[in-house]
């Protein structure tokens, strides 16, 4: 249609940042979680809370996000999203008790949902069937915030305190806020009038999870991120107060791991239209079961150590980088009539699974590791082992079945 946008650089880079801002949001606070609670005189393992108050937000907020993007349009969602994730953002630097701080990130959970959901969705738009090698360069955006941003955070932290990340993710979401009002034009002009209607949309969406694949493609996303929030919301706590690290020396080492993310990304981005997502997923959930067994294993026969912890979370997060933009190519790629419905209810199976990851953690955590390799594996064997029941056997000729 000659008033969507062209496929370009420019907006490629805009989709990134959007892909981004929702790591960012959290990635750049992990290493402070004790100086929060201190700061803000909280009981130990309530910043854990304001992480999975964070990413519930974030998934509810995609389902109605999604379709109704697919209504009155990206763009008008897309600004109201990040206007949101703003005034937020800037609402976690005045805030004086642990309360406060979840309520603000509540609402910055919402407003960075907008950004991740429209970011995907737009792809779809602007791309078409090309999409896949697009959805996968989005998503190495988000997954080199997970590696970059520990790091910064941990720095920012050690120097100035626990307010100066919070102020660095202000101004990124601003200037994310000021190029999307500048630059950003709308992609959907097939506006769906009866989309994101809260009478229809359950039904929408049940509609949805009536393809085998697509729940297929769903449970894998969900209990894959679920395996890695687990280490993410755990590990700091395991590095610094079991291990010894500083906070630098633990964004650091965390960013080292999980940069075998955007290894992962970098090949599905290169392979998903020769192999397509099915096969790409199949190999994703083998490594993160992988890695998740044998971290179990590892502990148990040699107890807690660095490498013990680096290496099976490492192959998690290759698997990671497979998982995350093969199952939300291959879910949103046949749904290009609702495509931001199809990506809402994506996102909010990945924040699905992490909020349930999060809210084990936060229950059963007793000041060892256990909790945390345990649930990351129990996420792991379950995403190797749903989207094996749940996925069609592969039709040759087709590519996003």
């Amino acid at each position: 249609m000659a008033n969507v946008p062209a496929p370009s650089r420019s907006l490629l880079f805009l989709l990134v940042a959007l892909t981004a801002l929702g790591e960012v949001s959290t990635q750049l606070i992990i290493p402070g979680l004790g100086d929060i609670e201190q700061a803000l005189a909280a009981p130990a393992g309530s910043a854990l809370m304001a992480l999975s108050a964070f990413v519930a937000a974030f998934g509810l907020g995609q389902l109605l996000f999604g379709p109704l993007s697919d209504r009155i349009g990206r763009r008008p969602v897309l600004i109201g999203g990040l206007v949101l994730y703003v005034l937020a953002t800037f609402s976690m630097l005045l805030v004086n008790d642990i309360g406060q701080f979840i309520a603000a990130r509540v609402l910055q959970g919402l407003g960075a949902c907008a950004a991740l959901v429209l970011a995907r969705t737009v792809v779809r738009d602007v791309w078409q069937a090309e999409a896949g090698p697009a959805l996968a360069l989005t998503m190495i955006g988000m997954l080199y915030a997970i590696v970059v941003a520990p790091m910064i955070g941990g720095l920012l932290i050690k120097l100035l305190g626990w307010h100066a990340p919070i102020v660095v993710a202000l101004i990124i979401g601003s200037v994310v806020l000021v190029l999307a009002v500048l630059f950003f034009r709308e992609s959907n002009h097939c506006l769906d009038p009866t989309a994101g209607h809260w009478r229809t949309l359950g039904g929408h969406y049940l509609d949805l999870l009536k393809g085998r694949q697509y729940r297929a493609y769903a449970v894998a996303l969900a209990c894959t991120y679920g395996a890695m929030f687990s280490v993410i919301a755990g590990s700091s706590a395991v590095f610094i107060n079991l291990l010894g690290f500083s906070s630098l020396e633990y964004g650091i080492n965390f960013g080292v791991i999980v940069s075998m993310l955007i290894v992962g990304s970098t090949y599905t981005r290169r392979n998903i239209m020769r192999l397509g997502p099915q096969r790409i997923v199949a190999m994703g959930v083998t490594l993160v079961a992988i890695g998740g067994v044998s971290a179990v294993l590892i502990y148990e026969l040699f107890g807690l150590s660095v490498l013990g912890l680096d290496i099976p979370v490492a192959l998690v997060t290759l698997g990671g980088g497979l998982v995350l933009p093969g199952s939300v190519t291959g879910a949103v790629m046949p749904n290009a009539h609702r495509a931001g419905l199809a990506a809402g209810l994506m996102g909010f199976s990945q924040m699905f699974g992490a909020t349930c990851s999060g809210l084990l953690l936060s229950h059963l955590r007793d000041g060892s590791a256990t909790p945390m390799i345990v649930i990351e594996a129990s996420f792991a064997v379950s995403a190797f082992v749903a989207f094996h029941l749940l996925r069609q056997r592969p039709v040759k000729g087709l590519s996003y079945t």
